[in-house]
């Protein structure tokens, strides 16, 4: 048991390197020897647990994945039984600490520039956004049966894939310049228009009083 934790604690170090150093330099040109020296460790202890580079970068994209998909589910699990809640929280994790920290983010996006050249990340990349579509189909249909309304759902979870993406990339892009609570705020303003009727969870009063 000792061995198996001293194990899964050397491999996230591993990973949690490789993402720092994603981060620092980009995918292209990101050498193992870079990843033993952001850990601290020696070449060969990563060659011990990944063997390869390429094992490695699709370790550290499966972790990232992982991660997100057990953080959303937990996020939704806590909000309580509506629908709309649910969704807020999971918005609410898509730009947090956990979740959109800088090294997260420029991770994530060397992923996916490189998915074109990849297949491997191109395919995780693809089941990542399927499974955020789907969840956030779900969450809308319950939400629209909630409030009584009726609209384009598929369409619907597309765009908020669409926003939180591309949000994710002005983070990228403008990096300390960015604001991910406005993030969060551009998110709550696109619940709010939907489902104008609901308390959404962090949704700020005076905003909606504005509105109207």
């Amino acid at each position: 048991m000792a061995s198996e934790q001293h194990s899964a604690q050397r491999r996230r170090q591993l990973i949690e390197a490789t993402i720092a150093v994603i981060a620092r330099q980009g995918l292209v040109g990101l050498r193992v020897a870079d990843v033993a020296a952001a850990a601290g460790l020696s070449y060969g202890v990563v060659s011990f647990y990944f063997k390869s580079k390429e094992r490695l970068l699709l370790a550290t994209l499966d972790h990232l994945a992982a991660e997100y998909e057990a953080a959303a589910a937990e996020a939704a699990a806590a909000a309580g039984p509506s629908a709309v809640d649910q969704l807020a929280a999971v918005l609410e994790l898509d730009f947090s600490d956990r979740i959109a920290a800088p090294e997260k983010i420029a991770a994530w996006t060397a992923f996916w520039s490189e998915s074109r050249a990849t297949p491997a990340f191109r395919k995780r990349c693809v089941e990542l956004q399927d499974g955020f579509v789907a969840l956030s189909r779900r969450l809308l249909h319950d939400a629209l049966a909630e409030s009584g309304r009726r609209a384009d759902v598929d369409r619907l979870a597309a765009g908020l894939n669409h926003l939180v993406t591309g949000l994710w990339v002005e983070l990228q892009l403008r990096g300390a310049k960015a604001d991910r609570e406005e993030a969060k705020r551009v998110c709550r303003a696109y619940l709010d228009a939907l489902f104008p009727q609901a308390a959404v969870g962090g949704s700020e009063p005076q905003g909606r009083a504005a509105a109207e």
